[in-house]
């Protein structure tokens, strides 16, 4: 078995480490190619691309050749293949991978590791995935920009001034550099869509109750004793990253379905029988969010494109004005706060007292403990908390009102077209200044409907232009037979040149 030789330049990535997962497995199967020289390959690639934008919190390079050693092994002598068979992928390090670090981000982890591996990544383990390296994370998972103290700042593989999203982003910057065809991530107000629309590529959210979150804070081998551990881990959702829209629906097949743990998870995935005829799709386009940034000429002309597409195929466009768009940032503040309990600092603080003086005075004397981001939202978390939340109650009638709206909206053969935020991936540091950007998608993980980055083929100001679909509880298969079909009119994920790296 032999496979193609790996550039030497990051200006152009590797053709066979290109190719769809789907793809690779066939090759694998085929023998045409070998896992253990595209593991090789993958590792090559890791290697490259940490050198220039640290998306990798730790390598598993070590065992993931001993694991293509067994996969070739398989093949040669004929035994049953899995569905990925030989292929490589990565893990958020917060999902937790037995005997490897589980840290978060946070200094306060440093020693800490998982002592069992995340429902989502044994099942792709199961199926012959081959976990390259764990992806680096935003602290706790509580901010949409990755940069901890622990592992540091992962940098944009479009341009290094630029963020890559969080708080999935390491693994979103492997797969868009073509390290990994694909990643597991998670998401509770966008940490999957934001990293995947800011790094050019598909990120699913899936519906609720459909992808175990087991691994994860809370569900954890310590959090799932805590109290509220199952009613805060229904907002969020573990999800894929893939570069290539026929993966989403590869991976969600083999992780989607109840493990016994996560409790709130009841249903099984399986893709339509035949491909959504979108001449049947009535697309609804909602207002601009009210309290975030300004959508950006490139967003908005993204989402003008992708609805005439899609009408071109027969679909219905519909604008659709619902004034309950406008506050689903507090919408979904209320329902963690009021529904689910959540209170920040138990997280940043990994279970122990948090004290913001400490933590302030430890910052000016250069010994900070948190990152910034996840810092002041903690804080301004806990002023709510002092303060009783006034006021947040009202959004959780607006939370039902929405959900009765969707209700009559999606009918099976229904999708929002919306942006996954205002605009391309921002410098470094913006969502201190804006945090409330992350409604577009925040809304989704309060009502619990299924939601997709999609790449669009093109750059503004040189990053990667995305728009998001929704679509109503468990019709995760119409979103991604419109994902397949958008990327093929607007060809979805583009390689990063990294010229702006040189000099």
């Amino acid at each position: 078995m032999s496979a193609l030789k790996p550039s030497a330049s990051c200006s152009r990535s590797p053709a066979l480490l290109e190719l769809s997962a789907v793809q690779l497995a066939q090759l694998i199967k085929r023998k045409e190619i070998s896992p253990v020289e595209l593991v090789e390959q993958s590792i090559e690639r890791c290697q490259e691309i940490q050198a220039l934008c640290n998306p990798i919190a730790v390598e598993l390079y070590r065992c993931a050749r001993s694991a293509a050693r067994r996969a070739q092994a398989d093949v040669l002598r004929g035994q049953p293949l899995g569905r990925l068979h030989g292929v490589p992928f990565s893990i958020k390090e917060g999902l937790g991978l037995a005997g490897w670090p589980q840290t978060c981000g946070s200094t306060l982890r440093r020693q800490v590791t998982a002592s069992s591996t995340a429902t989502v990544a044994q099942r792709l383990i199961s199926a012959g995935g081959i976990p390259v390296a764990l992806g680096n994370q935003a602290e706790m998972a509580l901010w949409p920009e990755t940069d901890n103290l622990l592992y540091g700042r992962t940098l944009n593989p479009y341009r290094a001034s630029r963020t890559a999203g969080g708080s999935s982003g390491g693994d979103a910057v492997m797969v868009a550099s073509a390290c990994v065809p694909f990643a597991l991530g998670t998401d509770g107000a966008g940490s999957v869509r934001i990293p995947a629309a800011f790094n050019g590529v598909f990120g699913l959210k899936p519906s609720r109750g459909l992808v175990p979150l087991s691994g994860h804070l809370p569900l954890d081998e310590r959090g799932r004793q805590q109290a509220n551990a199952q009613a805060v881990s229904a907002h969020f959702a573990a999800g894929p990253l893939c570069r290539h829209a026929e993966d989403l629906s590869e991976v969600l097949q083999i992780i989607a379905g109840p493990d016994g743990i996560d409790r709130n998870i009841h249903s099984r995935y399986a893709p339509a029988a035949e491909p959504a005829r979108l001449r049947r799709v009535h697309l609804y386009l909602p207002d601009k969010m009210k309290w975030s940034s300004p959508v950006s000429e490139a967003v908005a002309q993204a989402l003008n494109d992708a609805g005439q597409c899609l009408a071109s195929q027969g679909a219905t466009l519909h604008a659709w004005q619902e004034p309950g768009m406008h506050n689903a940032f507090f919408i979904w503040l209320a329902v963690l706060k009021l529904e689910a309990q959540v209170r920040l600092a138990d997280y940043l603080g990994d279970g122990q007292p948090l004290s913001y003086w400490r933590a302030a005075r430890a910052s000016l004397a250069g010994r900070a403990r948190h990152a910034t981001g996840p810092l002041l939202a903690t804080w301004l978390d806990s002023v709510g908390d002092a303060l009783g939340n006034p006021g947040l109650g009202r959004f959780l009638a607006q939370r039902d009102h929405l959900q009765r709206a969707f209700a009559e909206l999606f009918d099976g053969h229904s999708l929002l077209l919306m942006p996954v935020t205002p605009g391309v991936a921002p410098k470094h540091g913006h969502a201190l200044k804006r945090p409330l950007d992350v409604a577009y998608c925040a809304l989704f993980n309060a009502l619990g409907l299924p939601a997709l980055s999609v790449p669009m083929g093109r750059l503004d100001q040189g990053c990667p232009v995305a728009v998001q679909l929704v679509a109503g509880p468990g019709q995760d298969a119409l979103l991604l037979d419109a994902a397949v079909f958008l990327e093929t009119q607007f060809g979805g994920w583009l390689k990063p040149a990294f010229s702006h790296f040189k000099g």
